[in-house]
């Protein structure tokens, strides 16, 4: 029997509503929304779980750090989650990657520069073992430059 999910964000009022149903999406699907919550929420952010979440936005306004230590403690902190609150997957290998992306506004004359972090994730699916992939990216630190 395969299983539903729901799909993020999801409204309650509509489970205690006659006739309105929740959305549901595929395992596949359901484990990637989670992923992208682990990955933008700070670790403490949560209250009733202050252990949930990447350590890495601890760094974010840490201009001492380099974008090679960056990318480790994401990785290091994304795989810890992970392991620890999505058992639906089994040996995930991350990878991140940042680069520098400039944007020109032809009207107001300035150059914004931003970070962009490219997350991308193979593991295999635990219960029926076929291959798990997540791929997204994020921006980090808007800066403009004049």
């Amino acid at each position: 029997m395969q299983q539903t999910y729901l799909k993020f964000p999801f409204n309650p009022e509509h489970a205690m509503t006659e006739g309105l149903s929740l959305a549901t999406c595929s395992l596949a699907e359901s484990i990637a929304q989670h992923i992208m919550l682990l990955v933008l929420t700070r670790k403490g952010e949560n209250r009733f779980n202050p252990d949930y979440g990447n350590a890495v936005w601890d760094l974010e306004f840490d201009n001492a750090v380099t974008a090679v230590e960056w990318e480790r403690v994401f990785e290091e902190s994304l795989l810890e989650q992970i392991k620890y609150y999505e058992p639906r997957i089994s040996y995930p290998q991350i990878q991140v990657h940042i680069e520098y992306v400039e944007h020109h506004y032809g009207t107001k004359n300035f150059v914004e520069i931003r970070k962009k972090a490219k997350i991308g994730i193979n593991a295999i699916l635990t219960e029926i073992g076929e291959r798990f992939t997540f791929s997204t990216h994020i921006y980090l630190s808007p800066m403009a430059v004049d």
